[in-house]
């Protein structure tokens, strides 16, 4: 009969394994493995089970699934201390319940009818209760486990522990001590508990993360689609001047007005090209906020040119992207407007470099404090690492050199 539960409870390990674990081996090894397992295993217990068996056999259950299975070490321990401890809650409250009953003999002789009925019982209420466990564990989205995860397993382990090296098997240890199994299930019960409970709650957290990344993601897609909006209005616009002014150069052309059609088609060329370069760059949230000012940009003949060579703000999440880039443009608009309209120039550039991030903006500043700049870009950046300095590069135009890592 025990041989039989080994069988059991490997097949049952390798399919909670198979479920949430890659097995890359052949078809060969993991059949040499399995019985390879499971002819240790019965070796070790074929006369009964007793604690140091118990530490040998969780030996070979994590032989068995490391080996065979590969994925995060976290993941793998979640699979095999969970099962081991199920097997040993199992055993103890089988063994209790039935040394409960005065007609039946509880003794360690595998042939016993009282050992025979523990070993099915144990078996039933292991793979009730590893169901139970492996639904909890569906719900568990492994990816997203964080790395302090592993202080869950520290009470489990030590529960192991202590049940495992006692020197006594476990039916001594009810005759002699009913009150200490009792404790000892209640304290196996309560780690399975405690692990479940804490597992949910990592889960919880990840849900709760997923879905602020979710809400970031459908803020990017409505960012998205006024930037589309944007740009049709914009160019509707943009097309319908367009061709009144091909109207207008196309009359003085027939009136043979030279002078002013050349005048016309100068400052065609002109605001074609500003307008360009104040939509496009390789910046997505850069062209959303750019075009949100847009009209004042225009209206105010301010140019602004970028050069974007690195994009990728991993450590920004998109708000703060937002709010970044924002304040960038409304401190040097503002500051354009301080100066005459052949002054009003705005550049902006951003680049990679080793493991910085530099984004310099150079813009016409008469006086700039740069501290209070630096106590707004602290309140946006929140606990982010920064270093902001500005320079003056003429008697015009200023430069604000942000670096972060990357």
């Amino acid at each position: 009969m025990i041989i039989i539960s080994n069988f059991v409870s490997l097949l049952l390990l390798t399919y909670i394994a198979n479920s949430f674990l890659k097995n890359n081996r052949s078809q060969k090894i993991n059949i040499f493995t399995f019985f390879l397992s499971f002819i240790t295993v019965s070796m070790l217990n074929h006369n009964g089970g007793s604690p140091l068996t118990a530490t040998f056999i969780l030996s070979i259950y994590s032989f068995y699934v490391f080996f065979l299975f590969s994925g995060k070490i976290i993941n793998k321990l979640m699979i095999i201390i969970p099962f081991f401890i199920i097997q040993i809650i199992s055993e103890l409250i089988v063994g209790f319940c039935l040394g409960s009953i005065s007609s039946l003999a509880l003794t360690n002789t595998i042939f016993s009818f009282g050992y025979i009925l523990g070993i099915l019982l144990s078996n039933i209420m292991t793979a009730v209760l590893f169901v139970g466990y492996v639904h909890v564990l569906k719900v568990i989205r492994n990816d997203d486990i964080p790395k302090y995860t592993w202080s869950a397993f520290i009470i489990p382990v030590i529960t192991i522990i202590l049940i495992v090296h006692t020197d006594k098997d476990y039916f001594i240890l009810y005759r002699t001590c009913q009150n200490g199994l009792l404790i000892t299930i209640i304290l196996a019960l309560s780690n399975l508990i405690f692990f479940i409970i804490f597992i949910l709650v990592i889960n919880s957290s990840t849900t709760k993360q997923q879905l602020l990344i979710a809400n970031q993601k459908e803020e990017l897609i409505n960012s998205k689609y006024n930037l589309l909006a944007q740009h049709y209005n914009y160019n509707f616009k943009f097309l319908h001047n367009l061709l009144h002014t091909c109207n207008d150069l196309n009359n003085e052309i027939n009136n043979s007005n030279f002078e002013e059609a050349k005048r016309i088609l100068n400052s065609l060329s002109e605001t074609a090209y500003k307008e360009f370069n104040a939509i496009y760059s390789n910046s997505f949230l850069l062209n959303y906020i750019i075009n949100n000012h847009l009209d004042t940009i225009i209206e105010n003949n301010i140019d602004i040119k970028t050069v974007i060579e690195y994009s990728e703000f991993e450590k920004l999440d998109f708000n703060t992207q937002l709010d970044l880039f924002e304040f960038i443009l409304e401190l040097t608009i503002q500051k354009c407007l301080e100066v005459d309209d052949l002054k009003r120039v705005i550049i902006i550039k951003t680049k990679k470099q080793a493991n910085h991030i530099i984004i310099n903006i150079i813009f016409p500043a008469k006086e700039f404090d740069e501290q209070t700049i630096i106590i707004k870009l602290q309140n946006i950046l929140n606990n982010l690492t920064f270093f902001a300095t500005s320079k003056q590069m003429d008697s015009i135009y200023t430069s604000l050199l942000i670096t972060f890592n990357s």
